[in-house]
């Protein structure tokens, strides 16, 4: 029997999620974890078969490294997916995760980079460093994960996208067009094979299977944050970042005054 501690992701707290990872043993079998990714492998091969061949090709994953990505992409190569879509903001992300992205990626990697957000810009649009609320936050992923997303739509066509969006983490999958089947942002279907998995699944699948995490979990605040460029944070701000990557605030003060103020406090 599972064994679930963790909640909503808006309440639990990275101590938690941290002691889970390092005992998650104790609360899925890896016999749990296996049945998991059969149940779900094998509806998401029965919507493929569906398809015709052209289409089956054209279905990809979205995919960030992220723990809920990486457990997702077990399911979808188990299905026989390899297609993945990534959406970046390269003047902004953490450099040791993109490192970790070249030496982790799917070999089916569909990457799009969106350059525009760089830190010129960003100094013309303070309100969106360090976020102080949910909708400020969630522009960073339509700036990044869900542009990649819509980018692909467009230019492939597939039947549907596969996404590792769950209820545990407030994500609403209505389900109107057949399980875990719903009309995507910008055009197209949107598929949610893991929609009831709790995260202790999620964090178990990554665990039995092997899926290794970028560098972000093991920083303040990494996994109630998860990947992301680091200007799109909420937790943290300056000092956090200096921490992780000192580097990056240096760059920023060329360009912003709060963190030209944080350095000259540093002194």
């Amino acid at each position: 029997m599972i064994h679930t501690v963790l909640t909503s992701k808006r309440s639990y707290d990275d101590a938690l999620v941290s002691a889970v990872w390092d005992d998650i043993g104790a609360y899925v079998t890896r016999a749990e974890a296996e049945a998991a990714v059969d149940t779900a492998a094998a509806e998401l091969s029965a919507l493929l078969g569906r398809q015709t061949a052209r289409a089956r090709r054209a279905v990809a994953y979205g995919w960030s490294g992220g723990k809920d990505s990486q457990a997702l992409r077990v399911v979808c190569e188990k299905a026989g997916v390899v297609q993945a879509v990534i959406g970046l903001i390269p003047p902004v992300e953490w450099e040791a995760y993109l490192d970790w992205i070249g030496a982790n990626a799917p070999p089916g990697l569909w990457r799009f980079e969106n350059n525009t957000v760089n830190l010129p810009w960003l100094a013309l649009h303070p309100h969106l460093v360090f976020p102080a609320t949910g909708t400020l936050g969630y522009w960073w992923t339509l700036a990044g994960t869900r542009k990649a997303q819509v980018e692909y739509t467009k230019k492939v066509r597939p039947p549907f996208l596969i996404y590792g969006r769950r209820y545990q983490d407030g994500n609403q999958i209505r389900s109107a067009l057949g399980p875990g089947l719903d009309p995507a942002l910008g055009g197209g279907v949107s598929y949610c094979p893991l929609r009831d998995w709790p995260h202790e699944m999620v964090l178990a699948v990554c665990h039995y299977f092997g899926m290794s995490l970028p560098p972000v979990y093991s920083w303040p605040h990494g996994w109630s944050s998860g990947t992301g460029a680091w200007p799109g944070r909420r937790p943290g701000g300056w000092a956090e970042t200096y921490a992780i990557q000192p580097g990056a605030v240096v760059q920023a003060a060329r360009y912003m005054p709060a963190a030209r103020d944080f350095l000259a406090g540093q002194s």
